[in-house]
């Protein structure tokens, strides 16, 4: 599953749907354990599948596990292809023990141990993905999909701490969908979730892969800008400014809509807390509303002797 510090594209909806498919694929692996001992201790014949050496591959999770169309976020992350890895040495080894039975010949106990460390692990394995999952879930907005305000505080910290080891610099930015109530008064609140999920998909997909965009509230969002100065900021944010401006929200009845942000940015300082840092940002936000909103105004710091 992807899980960039910048901004998810996972849906709530996504990760639930993996949970979901994760909890039947343990159910089918305690079904197969249980099955699979059998043979193992009676005079039963073995699934013909638990014999093929492709067996990871017939079981009710191999089928899953190597749908290629199946939860693509998934396909990187390293966890998920441990998890195949360890299925795979699974069933070589539980076809090991079938082959010994059916011949006649006595399971050695360090190959069974192996078998059933082999089939522990991948289960640990699998509870640790949701896990991994629910933790994500936590900390995701469910509607945008970008991280929500209970992890924005962890994150921000961890952020001015580099600024202090490195002496980088790094911007908050306030953003504000403009008359964003106005939308949902003449075309509803679904269509209003819609424009909303657009607008943030356009916004994020326009930041670097190091920045990270929190829902601070409503239509309010958090962007954080690290190594960058307040002039880059500046220019950077005008520029995307100036584009979600002529960009065409498309809805689901075939219209569009076009709308259009505010912004304010500050610089955060070391010698400062993260809460002034968003405070100088909104007050650089209501700066752009009280101009005419649709632009970026700076809040800068002044110098007192």
């Amino acid at each position: 599953m992807k899980t960039s510090t910048s901004h998810s594209t996972t849906t709530h909806q996504d990760s639930l749907r993996v949970l979901k498919d994760l909890d039947t694929g343990i159910l089918n692996h305690m079904t197969w354990l249980k099955k699979l001992h059998r043979p193992l201790i009676s005079d039963e014949s073995p699934e013909p599948g638990d014999l093929a050496e492709d067996a990871h591959c017939r079981c009710k999770f191999g089928r899953w596990y190597y749908q290629n169309s199946n939860h693509p976020e998934l396909r990187e992350a390293p966890v998920f292809q441990k998890i195949g890895e360890l299925h795979q040495a699974m069933h070589e080894d539980a076809r090991i023990l079938l082959q010994r039975k059916m011949n006649g010949q006595k399971i050695r106990l360090e190959e069974y141990e192996r078998f059933m460390d082999g089939a522990i692990s991948f289960e640990w394995e699998v509870q640790s993905l949701q896990f991994e999952i629910v933790q994500r879930i936590c900390v995701i907005d469910h509607l945008t999909g970008v991280w929500n305000r209970q992890s924005m505080q962890s994150k921000l910290a961890e952020e001015m701490e580099r600024m202090r080891r490195t002496g980088n610099t790094c911007c908050l930015c306030m953003m504000d969908i403009d008359h964003f109530k106005t939308v949902n008064d003449i075309y509803g609140h679904p269509v209003g979730d819609q424009v909303l999920q657009a607008s943030v998909q356009f916004i994020s997909q326009r930041l670097r892969k190091y920045d990270s965009i929190f829902r601070y509230g409503g239509e309010e969002f958090l962007i954080c800008l690290p190594n960058t100065r307040a002039e880059e900021a500046e220019f950077m944010l005008k520029r995307l400014c100036s584009e979600f401006e002529q960009h065409a929200i498309p809805l689901q009845d075939g219209n569009t809509v076009s709308i259009t942000a505010s912004f304010g940015v500050a610089a955060m300082h070391t010698e400062m807390s993260i809460q002034d840092a968003i405070v100088m940002a909104d007050h650089a936000l209501l700066c752009a509303k009280s101009k005419g909103r649709n632009r970026v105004c700076m809040w800068e710091i002044e110098e007192t002797s």
